[in-house]
């Protein structure tokens, strides 16, 4: 698409800046395991259910976890999504991208090594996640540790 604009005329779009490259960051090590392990506790805690996490680091390049979940709800839903920003943020300093964050259906939350997928049951049924990684190993979650939701 050709834009023909005149100097200082702008296309009228908004652009996330992002982080600056240019600046220093502060470089967090975080296990992506532990951490895994650690936001489906939260996910659990918090009323989720079907709480799966896999290991698909051995079949994908782009991550080393997956973590999805179901909420019976949006309300749900929106409150699991931002348990677990806070969370992440609150325990190991980290932010999160995050996709789909006014969706009704899939919200994605982008850790780097682990990719968080929160649905509702309607759309992880369609998705089926679960069945298009099904060469990845499951891991145990724990139980809910009955704190407050």
């Amino acid at each position: 698409m050709k834009h023909d604009l005149r100097p200082g005329q702008k296309l009228g779009i908004e652009i996330y800046p992002g982080p600056n490259p240019h600046t220093e960051r502060k470089s967090i090590d975080v296990d992506p395991l532990e951490l895994t392990m650690f936001l489906a506790q939260v996910a659990t805690d918090k009323s989720a259910s079907d709480v799966l996490a896999i290991d698909i680091g051995n079949i994908s390049s782009f991550a080393s976890y997956f973590l999805i979940l179901t909420a019976s709800n949006v309300r749900l839903l929106h409150s699991v999504v931002d348990e677990l920003r806070d969370r992440a943020r609150d325990e190991y300093g980290l932010h999160v991208r995050v996709e789909g964050d006014r969706s009704e259906e899939w919200i994605l939350l982008d850790f780097g090594s682990l990719i968080v997928h929160c649905f509702s049951a309607e759309a992880r049924e369609f998705y089926q996640l679960e069945r298009l990684w099904s060469d990845a190993a499951h891991l145990d979650i724990p139980a809910p540790t009955g704190a407050p939701k």
